[in-house]
């Protein structure tokens, strides 16, 4: 009996720590999919998830078309991809297919603007009129029917006109935008392009999203020190030049009288002498009292005659 109660309760030892266990696994498994079932991370405005309104409990993934209306936007993570999706915007996600060991997601932007930044593995993303090849980068993109602005703000991306006419290899540490048309504009399908409508700011709160310290942090940290070091060397290289300056113009004044002195401007010179005028009116003053003088003459009583 002593026998059959230590087996007893050795199995039952056994299937605690096996019950133990699994309902620890079914924890994890249960913790993991929470996780990723919780892709919407802000949700503004009017959202549709495959025609559908989205909420912040809605999961959005390969295959799924997203939707945004006026003066709405969509924040969600789909694995190591964080994107940020603006209004009046059209956004299809494809399912994987893997070739290899190379697993590739589709991206067909329809319409609309879209900031991404992605993780490791090929990404491939479509517009109306580009294609991009990328493969962990942070991207900006706004796509129309005649043309797509496509700025790769850091990492590196193949650009490509939809035919493939042309192609453009663009490696980026700070916002390198192009313009890929649907025409030729000025003999050009692929152009260079301004900056426009996305922020550092964004970028980096993307990635945190997926764990991950966004390069745009270095840059500004370094973009930072940099202008530090410039603010102090700026008055210190601008002072010196008024003073050079003032001294030329100083020179520069007394040339112009000293050209006058010709024979020419001889007349000139005694022009602004006003001294000659100012006499002319003295002249008459000593005449006005000789004028009287011989009046008074003519006043005097005649003399008499004597008889």
């Amino acid at each position: 009996m002593g026998l059959d109660q230590t087996v007893v309760r050795s199995r039952l030892r056994h299937r605690r720590r096996f019950l133990i266990g699994s309902a620890a696994l079914g924890a994890s498994v249960l913790l993991q999919g929470t996780a990723r079932s919780a892709s919407v991370r802000e949700l503004e405005g009017s959202v549709n998830v495959n025609g559908k309104p989205a909420t912040r409990a809605t999961v959005v993934g390969p295959g799924d078309l997203v939707e945004t209306g006026p003066t709405s936007k969509l924040v969600f993570v789909v694995g190591q991809d964080a994107f940020l999706l603006r209004e009046h915007s059209s956004l299809r996600l494809d399912r994987p297919t893997s070739s290899g060991k190379v697993a590739s997601v589709n991206l067909r932007l329809e319409s609309g603007a879209l900031l991404a930044v992605f993780g490791k593995g090929r990404r491939l993303i479509e517009t109306a009129t580009a294609t991009a090849g990328i493969r962990g980068t942070g991207v900006y993109l706004e796509a129309g029917a005649e043309q797509t602005y496509f700025c790769t703000c850091y990492g590196a991306v193949e650009l490509r006109d939809k035919a493939g006419r042309e192609r453009k290899l663009v490696v980026a540490g700070h916002h390198t935008p192009t313009t890929i048309y649907a025409q030729r504009a000025d003999g050009q399908l692929l152009a260079t392009a301004a900056v426009k409508d996305h922020t550092d700011t964004e970028l980096i709160m993307l990635d945190a999203l997926v764990g991950r310290t966004s390069p745009m942090v270095a840059w500004q940290q370094r973009e930072g020190k940099a202008t530090e070091l410039a603010q102090p060397e700026a008055p210190q290289r601008g002072t010196p030049e008024p003073a050079a300056e003032k001294p030329r113009r100083a020179k520069s004044k007394p040339q112009q009288p000293a050209k006058p002195q010709r024979p020419g401007t001889a007349s000139e010179s005694q022009v602004p002498q006003p001294s000659a005028p100012t006499p002319a009116p003295e002249a008459p003053v000593p005449s006005s009292p000789q004028a009287p003088s011989s009046e008074e003459e003519l006043r005097l009583p005649p003399a008499r005659l004597n008889d």
